[in-house]
């Protein structure tokens, strides 16, 4: 295992020297290794290296049927540890279950010549934006699949004792959930297909006018005809997108048709996918341990959750997840006193001190590194405490992080004046004008980016006064 991850870190430091057909080859390597249970950890830690050049090279994926069972759902797969079914998603720790029932449920010939199909199959070029067997093996794997699981699933709704069976199979009423939902997704798998192409690539930004019409035509010809669980259609566009908060114009908008859940309307359904995924979003803040959080993902988790609030204010939807929001409220305060406010004089002054305390004559490269270095750490904080000063209100940390701004003005105001009285005094003349300016801009930078210009600028006014009378080298 040393060997291994003395291996596994020689190849991170040498990532993007790597061809990239060597990558490709690696990838496939470990994710074929995946699929042995006692490789599956070392796989993920390997794939976990390889990842920053994943998304640069996109070699073709290991492809396995499983896999192209997986894909007319893929985008709605998330995290389901809350023990709730979650609405319009599905749990990734149904996909083994399922998979497993949909195999004894298949004719056992017809999936060997599937998988004899598969390996055959030629795998598209490095780089290739998608995977043209997957839709090609799998217009026959979705339509049978979906044809049994059905009957199955209509065999369970008429009969308690076929419904209780089913459910044991499973491991639970909620896998039963998940397999309905993947049913109802490969019956519409030509249309969800379709879908994505309108939508590529993931994740979407921005939604353009055509994509908006194109969304509107793809779900009003699925719910006019009458098939399947037009549903899913809005559950695939919210999943796309970076911001699901879009898709409610456009299903607002049909209010008309059909989803396929007696009684709800599109807009409704978005509204309640929406609800579903912050509360996910707010629990997974508040099962974050606040001393594994830096600085700067605290502000990012702060910023996303009360941009996320917002837009629930903003359309009626807070209600819904207060339980969840108020306690990811108070986790992200504890996130913010640790993570941001913690040690945060000495993180800043230390970038202030590495400047002052520089002898003149020390330039060695290793010098200059612990100084860019304390520099840069103490700016990345400040930027953190201002990110979340802006918000600060939103999560009760208004008074904590305003009282750390106002100390810590106070403390670089100091050591600004402190400098600028040894400058007057002469302290520097020995080290020269040039030396006494990179002290002070040290000073006047951290000056300005805590407390603002206003604050900076007088420093900065003063402490040039006093260089300019200094002894000239």
């Amino acid at each position: 295992m040393t060997d291994l991850a003395s291996e596994l870190r020689d190849i991170e430091r040498k990532l993007f020297e790597i061809p990239d057909e060597k990558v490709a080859q690696l990838t496939l390597l470990i994710e074929r290794s995946r699929a042995i249970v006692l490789s599956a950890a070392v796989a993920n830690a390997a794939l976990g290296t390889l990842r920053p050049r994943l998304v640069k090279t996109r070699p073709p994926r290991y492809l396995t049927l499983q896999r192209v069972f997986c894909h007319p759902f893929e985008d709605l797969l998330v995290m389901g540890d809350d023990g709730v079914k979650p609405f319009g998603r599905i749990a990734r720790s149904s996909l083994a279950p399922c998979w497993e029932f949909v195999l004894s449920s298949l004719d056992a010939a017809a999936v060997k010549q599937l998988e004899a199909s598969l390996r055959a199959a030629p795998a598209p070029d490095i780089g290739s934006s998608s995977d043209p067997r997957i839709p090609r093996l799998g217009a026959t794997l979705w339509k049978v699949a979906a044809q049994r699981l059905r009957e199955e699933l209509n065999k369970a709704a008429a009969d308690p004792g076929q419904h209780a069976a089913l459910v044991e199979k499973l491991g639970g009423e909620n896998v039963l959930g998940d397999l309905t939902d993947m049913t109802c997704l490969l019956e519409l798998a030509p249309e969800t297909e379709k879908l994505r192409e309108a939508m590529s690539p993931k994740p979407v930004g921005r939604l353009l006018d055509e994509q908006v019409e194109e969304i509107k035509q793809i779900y009003s010809d699925v719910a006019t005809t009458g098939k399947g669980m037009p549903g899913c259609l809005i559950a695939i566009t919210v999943a796309r997108l970076t911001d699901g908060f879009q898709a409610l114009p456009i299903f607002d908008s049909l209010a008309e048709l059909p989803t396929g859940i007696e009684g709800m309307k599109p807009g409704q359904y978005v509204r309640a996918m929406l609800s579903g995924d912050s509360k996910r979003f707010f629990g997974a803040v508040t099962r974050t341990d606040p001393s594994k959080v830096d600085d700067a993902k605290v502000a990012d988790m702060v910023g996303d959750f009360v941009s996320l609030i917002g837009r629930l204010k903003k359309d009626g939807m807070a209600e819904g997840p207060q339980p969840e929001m108020d306690a990811a409220s108070r986790q992200l305060k504890d996130m913010v006193r640790i993570g941001v406010l913690g040690g945060i004089d000495e993180k800043v002054l230390g970038g202030i001190d590495a400047v002052l305390s520089l002898p003149p004559a020390e330039d060695s490269e290793d010098a200059k590194k612990a100084v860019f270095d304390a520099k840069l750490e103490a700016e990345n904080r400040v930027y953190a405490l201002q990110r979340v000063a802006r918000v600060a209100t939103e999560i009760g940390a208004d008074k904590d992080v305003n009282g750390a701004i106002k100390q810590l003005t106070s403390q670089i105001d100091g050591t600004g004046n402190t400098l600028l009285a040894d400058i007057k005094a002469g302290k520097l003349n020995a080290e020269g004008p040039e030396a006494a300016r990179t002290k002070l801009f040290a000073a006047v930078r951290m000056l300005e980016l805590v407390a603002g210009s206003q604050y900076a600028n007088k420093l900065m006014k003063d402490g040039m006064a006093a260089i300019a009378r200094m002894p000239q080298a």
